[in-house]
């Protein structure tokens, strides 16, 4: 109980490096951490004290506010499916199992409606809006699975054209390791890279290897859908400008205690903007390399793009070197603070705020594409990637 009150109590006192409380306005922290407390304090074991943790912390509404723990992450396996809410349904995008295929429905998980079971889940799951919470249930960190624990270990889904297929996630195959891919669409003219992660250096490597390779090209399509971050690829996103850009507005938390305390005692207007200070700073603008790619740019972008994806994605948008295709961003990066709270559990805090260059509010937006573009069932059905046909349509002229 002492472990617990004291791990409790660290997590309550991280609070005070988080930078997103624009987005949380009518949040009462303080009634939160009660109910936080009565949760895991009365939990039963590390699964069900991880659980009550995570739903506290996802009531900040902020991606990179999150518990990580790596025990509960590594027994948990892999998922067998990815599905996305595409028209209010529950559409499968990948899969690794027999019997489920990219367009399928998903009605039920074990007699269950699945938009119930995942409506569950997502009171557990940290997101800055609301499509991008629902893709990171399903999201992968290179071979971690942050949110895989969620699911059971076997279970049954039933499908909308009345097919039940069982899935017993301990008998999967290793699911591949996430690599940077790219191929010439029209040999010579439009090339295609796909970067699914930003975790490691090698993706990015690979990514900007394959860029050099395709510099001859009039177009290069670059698909970050389903990117969920992880350190931004300054050397690609240098190579592939043409012209200067600009980095985000940042802002950090600036808590001047004296000041505070007279903030809340109201009647100071002096004070007032002291309650929950930041310090906010402009970039200064950076410039391309001087060998870069000079042909046209397209970016596939959707919610499953997030922090580092971001990073790479609102350059291009905000000095309109490359026309983004697909669906808006998550809307959540920014360093986080990090809290280790010992025997494998980390708890993450979003410290730093973003905005776009010109001070408009991105965190809890995200990024709007140039071309909104959605895939529907059907399309998912008969393989049809339709983002990136519309990008291709678009520019390859």
């Amino acid at each position: 109980m002492t472990d617990r009150v004291f791990v409790a109590s660290r997590i309550y006192a991280a609070l005070d490096s988080f930078a997103q409380w624009q987005n949380v306005p009518d949040l009462n922290v303080d009634a939160a951490y009660r109910s936080y407390l009565d949760k895991a304090l009365g939990a039963q074991d590390r699964e069900a004290f991880d659980r009550a943790t995570m739903e506290f912390l996802a009531t900040l509404h902020n991606s990179h506010s999150v518990l990580v723990d790596m025990a509960l992450m590594q027994q948990s396996g892999p998922l067998p499916f990815l599905a996305e809410s595409i028209g209010g349904k529950w559409v499968v995008t990948e899969s690794w199992v027999s019997g489920l295929k990219p367009g399928d429905v998903i009605e039920d998980l074990d007699g269950r409606p699945f938009d119930e079971f995942v409506n569950d889940c997502l009171r557990m799951v940290s997101g800055s809006t609301d499509a991008g919470q629902r893709r990171l249930l399903f999201s992968r960190l290179g071979p971690l699975v942050p949110y895989g624990h969620l699911f059971p270990g076997k279970f049954v889904v039933t499908l909308a054209d009345g097919r039940s297929v069982p899935v017993d996630r301990h008998a999967l195959e290793p699911v591949a390791p996430l690599q940077t891919e790219g191929r010439w669409l029209d040999p010579g003219k439009v090339a295609y890279i796909r970067i699914p992660s930003f975790m490691g250096p090698d993706l990015e490597k690979r990514a900007l290897e394959l860029a050099q390779e395709y510099r001859g090209a009039s177009l290069l399509i670059v698909d970050v859908r389903g990117n969920s971050g992880g350190s931004t690829p300054s050397q690609l996103t240098a190579f592939l400008m043409d012209r200067p850009y600009r980095w985000w507005t940042e802002a950090v938390p600036m808590n001047v205690p004296f000041f505070r305390f007279r903030a809340s005692q109201g009647g100071h207007e002096d004070y007032r903007l002291f309650d929950r200070a930041q310090i906010t700073w402009a970039s200064t603008p950076q410039q391309p390399a001087k060998d870069h790619f000079a042909g046209k740019l397209a970016i596939l972008v959707d919610a499953g793009c997030m922090s580092a994806c971001e990073d790479f994605a609102m350059p291009f948008k905000d000095n309109h070197r490359a026309t983004l295709f697909g669906g808006t961003t998550s809307g959540s990066s920014g360093q986080p603070f990090q809290l280790d709270l010992g025997n494998g559990m980390l708890v993450f805090i979003g410290a730093k705020r973003e905005a776009f260059p010109d001070g408009a509010q991105f965190e809890g937006v995200g990024i709007k594409p140039d071309v909104a573009i959605s895939p529907t069932v059907n399309d998912l059905s008969k393989g049809k990637d339709v983002v990136l046909e519309g990008a291709r349509r678009e520019l390859a002229q």
